[in-house]
């Protein structure tokens, strides 16, 4: 299939690239499309992808699919061999029953005729071109045009056209057993070697010659003759396409290949994305498609990184640390020994049993030897041999942090217990409290330009200077509890300090230190290594790696209200959609990444993460557009003209798109309904394009939505005028007669004395019903006590027992709960070493903290979620339903939370406190809603949080099913009873808890005085 030629905004993807290292995305029936076999691909004017299937048509935006199927769309069959998007917006549609056009959103049907100009039989269409602004279907005459409403035989062959490609030296079609070259007033006919049926199905320009492919095999053209194209058995081709940068891509039936230069480079097979691929497509973007018989639709792409990993030779994937020596090679701390790359390969230069403990987790590479730091002291490596001097002996069982030689040729060790310096004199001299550490847990050294040492603990920053250790910041911004994690210094001579408790990053701009952190608009990450790149500050972390302009942190100094806008590189589970989906990053301290030849090297638990810093694009920015209205249970398309609604549509819900498809530079949509409100709202979800409003008054509103990741986010907005019509009681004639009537009432009144009974009656009446109020009032507040926890003022069990079965009987009417899109997440915490509380500071002061800790739940809860006080410490959380896969997120925000937090004691004390947190879906498996009560789900909360007990305490987990886990058809003897799932192994569990963060985070200090 040919498609539109439209201008391009993006390079193609990188030949040089394997496939592996390209990043494949994919979607199928789980995420919108109407059915998995994806056989036809286009993208409009617009920017919209558009997807043929055997089950009927998609549009895409990235997001979301917008499904046309035969069930609620007119004349769309369900079997979809072509597609093609013109200049005039309309949509060409190649089915086995014939064509169909999409025009100002109806389909109609586009038949042939016959000699007379009469409508003939519709034929299947297998391909679409497009030459000078004139469609081209390929049909069982030939060649045929659109014209009228009908279609005309353009050019008549003497067998169906199966495939067509147009070029400045003519239309090519392809049929059976043969090529067609077509110009003007001549048809020359190609036959192909193997003509005995043989079917040419595609056609591709690549390498300066026409290639062709079939049933037979790969062709291609040269001499004025079609010759095969490899040897032994030919497999089938099932798609081909040549990309901008000269790739040609082969789709076979058994595996995917690429050739370039004529010649063929690599064979994909198995791997994701390349599975019975049929149709083959590359957007504006630069973006290559892949549409497969059993998978869905997958894109792949350039991507931002590059893994260094067993393919080059890595023998231990683990990696804490990375150090670039001045010879080129990049030295590397696994957890089991130091290897080293060289010349583009990996090889391992110490093994773990060697050092002093197997896991290399800090490394200094310097000409002619390279310092290693392990968890159990350190030891050097020399012309290629393993040296554990004796004057390092009291590094002994000591993890080492970080290892750093200042100008003056000292040698300084960040370790577990201490600052240690290695002089030139050969002495160890060690650094702690005596010195002046509040905590002598150091985990990073750097020494700045003007020769300042700077040591990070993980209780406060602090310079060395002259054998004492001196704190900085006091006086000038920066808290003393500060868990350092990250030190750089920019190039302006500002300083930058990466934190894991409160603000993730503070700088020093030479008078005064300013936190940035989430509520100016930093994802949520610790900064395991920070660098700074052509004027970009790019931050990574266990979370991801996000890049921030150095200027509009310079501008955000001068502008405390300034939100930043960072770009998400690498996702690893931020709080916010956006970024490749990669894994990152390990362990805090020196030798966390390194920036070489605009290269970022990462050091991650799957080899070394490489990001190439200039690649990350900003993508071809598209104007918003609004769909419909949708009200009443019917939506309105929206048109030009204001849209005036019916008279009782007061529950609005507005839906709208915009196509993006570069991850770093997700659209932010945001809307506001003027006449109803002038501020504009975020939506709930970046993944919606919807907003909805209830019980609106009548009167006229506009609807605007724009995409403020633009920098002028109104350029591209969308309006939509709409009328909400008054009822008569609402018109102000209504008011005002009412008003005179209500006048009229009481000079009546006045007049009829006679009635002055009737009126006395009415007092009573009226105090009756009053009585009645207050009766009721008092009942309804003797029933908030009974549901209300006393100390803490949240709900009781009692609460949720009414009113969780409620709640899920309203999420059932939703398709997103319902489908198994979303779910409500359960989450039971119960606070760690509570007892210890009662026990040192008395029971008022636990009941204090339970008190605040329910303000705090309370706090970080969404409208439409529960806290609950489930009984002493434990607390239960309900919340509304989320998209699959929120869990962890949940708990690290829940932990990382309360842990930051401090509790006033009531004694001039204040404590810091962890909770073990449980959680679960509900419903647990999306194909059996009803197979456990929300009782049997808290049960299931209940062990995950125990097991968070048993850990160590200080994490979460959760129980979710294992991705193989297949319930059998009855599945009577596993409902209401998940000792029964666990027992039968359906059910996994996952999480963290401290013994699998200890190496990234500090523990809860001890209580300090207020």
């Amino acid at each position: 299939m040919l498609t539109l030629a439209t201008p391009l905004s993006a390079g193609a993807l990188e030949a040089d690239k394997p496939f592996s290292d390209y990043v494949v995305d994919s979607w199928d029936v789980k995420q919108g499309l109407p059915q998995i076999s994806v056989l036809a691909m286009t993208q409009d004017a617009d920017g919209y992808l558009w997807f043929g299937t055997q089950g009927g048509l998609a549009r895409f935006d990235g997001v979301r699919f917008r499904r046309y199927n035969p069930r609620d769309t007119l004349g769309v069959n369900s079997n979809i061999q072509a597609l093609l998007a013109d200049r005039q917006r309309r949509l060409w549609i190649g089915t086995t029953l014939g064509l169909l056009v999409l025009e100002d959103g109806r389909f109609r049907r586009v038949l042939p005729t016959d000699a007379d100009g009469k409508p003939a039989l519709a034929f299947s269409v297998r391909a679409l071109a497009m030459t000078d602004g004139r469609v081209l279907v390929a049909g069982a005459e030939g060649v045929y045009t659109p014209e009228g409403g009908r279609l005309r035989l353009l050019h008549v062959l003497p067998e169906p056209a199966l495939s067509l490609l147009v070029r400045p030296d003519g239309l090519w079609a392809g049929g059976a057993g043969r090529v067609y070259r077509i110009r003007p007033g001549t048809t020359e006919a190609i036959p192909l070697p193997a003509a005995a049926g043989s079917q040419v199905t595609a056609l591709a320009w690549h390498h300066g010659r026409i290639w062709a492919g079939g049933n037979r095999g790969l062709f291609r053209l040269q001499h004025g003759a079609f010759l095969g194209v490899g040897t032994g058995s030919a497999p089938t081709i099932e798609a081909m396409a040549s990309d901008r940068d000269d790739n040609l891509w082969i789709a076979t039936s058994q595996y995917l290949e690429r050739w370039r230069g004529g010649q063929p480079i690599e064979r994909i097979q198995d791997s994701r994305g390349s599975i019975a691929i049929r149709a083959i497509y590359e957007d504006h973007d630069g973006n290559l498609w892949l549409g497969s018989q059993t998978e869905g639709v997958a894109r792949v792409w350039n991507g931002y990184t590059r893994r260094l990993d067993q393919s080059v030779g890595l023998a231990n994937p683990l990696l804490w640390a990375i150090s670039g020596a001045p010879d080129g090679s990049v030295w590397l701390g696994t957890v089991n020994g130091v290897e080293v790359w060289r010349d583009g390969r990996i090889q391992q230069a110490v093994a773990g049993a060697r050092l002093p403990h197997p896991e290399a987790y800090s490394l200094l590479a310097e000409a002619g030897q390279v310092w290693i730091g392990t968890r159990a002291g350190a030891a050097v490596l020399r012309d290629g041999r393993l040296e554990q001097p004796a004057v390092l002996a009291p590094l002994r069982n000591l993890q080492i942090n970080g290892i750093v030689r200042d100008r003056g040729g000292r040698l300084w060790f960040a370790s577990s217990d201490g600052l240690f310096m290695l002089g030139r004199d050969h002495r160890l001299l060690r650094y702690g409290p005596t010195e002046g550490l509040a905590d002598a847990r150091i985990r990073i050294v750097h020494e700045t330009r003007d020769g300042r040492l700077l040591v990070g603990s993980t209780r406060g920053l602090y310079e060395w200077r002259g054998g004492r250790i001196l704190a900085l910041g006091r006086q000038t911004g920066l808290d003393d509890e500060i868990a350092v994690t990250a030190l750089l210094e920019l190039a302006n001579g500002h300083w930058l300090v990466g934190s894991s408790n409160g603000d993730s990053l503070h700088l020093f701009d030479g008078k005064r230190w300013h936190a940035f952190g989430s509520s100016r608009g930093l994802p949520i990450n610790i900064p395991f290594h920070l660098a700074e790149d052509v004027g970009s500050l790019w931050v990574a972390g266990m979370q991801g790696v996000y890049r921030l302009p150095l200027a509009q942190l310079e501008r955000a100094l001068q502008s405390p209200a300034l939100q930043l806008d960072p770009q998400l590189v690498i996702n690893s589970g931020f709080d916010r959609p956006g970024g490749q989906q990669d894994k990152c990053c390990n362990g805090s301290g020196n030798g966390r990444g390194l920036l070489r030849d605009g290269q970022l090297w990462l050091p991650t638990r799957d080899g070394a993460l490489l990001v190439q810093l200039a690649t990350a694009e900003a993508g071809t920015p598209r104007p918003v557009r609004i769909e419909a209205v949708a009200t009443q249970g019917r939506a309105y398309a929206a048109g030009k003209d204001a849209l005036r609604l019916p008279m009782d549509a007061r529950d609005l819900r507005f839906d709208f798109t915009v196509p993006a498809f570069q991850p770093t530079r997700l659209p932010r949509l945001r809307y506001r309904l003027v006449g109803f409100e002038q501020r504009w709202r975020e939506l709930d979800n970046p993944s919606l394009r919807s907003a909805s409003y209830i019980n609106l008054p009548p009167g006229d509103y506009r609807f605007e939505v724009a995409d403020f990741s633009r920098a002028d986010p109104l350029a591209g907005s969308a309006r939509l005028d709409v009328a909400v019509p008054p009822h008569l009681y609402e018109t102000l004639a209504f008011r005002v007669l009412a008003g005179l009537l209500a006048v009229g009432l009481v000079w009546l009144g006045y007049l009829g004395l006679r009635h002055r009974y009737a009126r006395q009656r009415m007092v009573l009446e009226q105090l009756v019903q009053e009585r009645t109020r207050d009766l009721q009032a008092a009942n309804a507040r003797l029933k908030e006590i009974s549901f209300t926890d006393p100390l803490t003022g949240l709900h009781n069990r009692r609460y949720l027992t009414q009113q969780i079965p409620v709640d899920l009987s309203f999420y059932q009417r939703d398709p997103d709960y319902r489908e198994g899109r979303e779910a409500l997440v359960i989450a039971l915490l119960d606070v760690d070493h509570f007892k210890v509380i009662n026990d040192t500071w008395g029971h008022a002061a636990g009941d204090r903290v339970l008190e605040q800790l329910g303000q705090l739940l309370g706090e970080l809860k969404r409208s439409g979620d529960y806290v609950a006080r489930w009984g002493g410490e434990e607390f239960l959380l309900v919340l509304r339903p989320l998209a699959r896969g929120s869990v962890a997120s949940i708990g690290e925000r829940l932990c990382s939370r309360i842990a930051a937090h401090r509790f006033d004691l009531g004694n001039g004390a204040e404590h810091r406190l962890t909770v073990s947190v449980g959680l679960v879906e509900c419903p647990l498996f999306r194909d059996h809603p009803d197979l456990l009560g929300w009782e049997q789900l808290v049960t299931l909360a209940d062990r995950a949080m125990y097991a968070v007990k048993n850990s160590g305490r200080n994490g979460w987990m959760g129980y979710r099913p294992l991705p193989q886990a297949r319930l059998p058809e009855d599945v009577s003897g596993y409902r209401d009873n998940p000792r029964q799932l666990l027992d039968s192994g359906l059910l996994e569990l996952f999480g963290a808890s401290a013994s699998t963060t200890a190496a990234a985070a500090p523990a809860a200090p001890p209580p300090q005085p207020g």
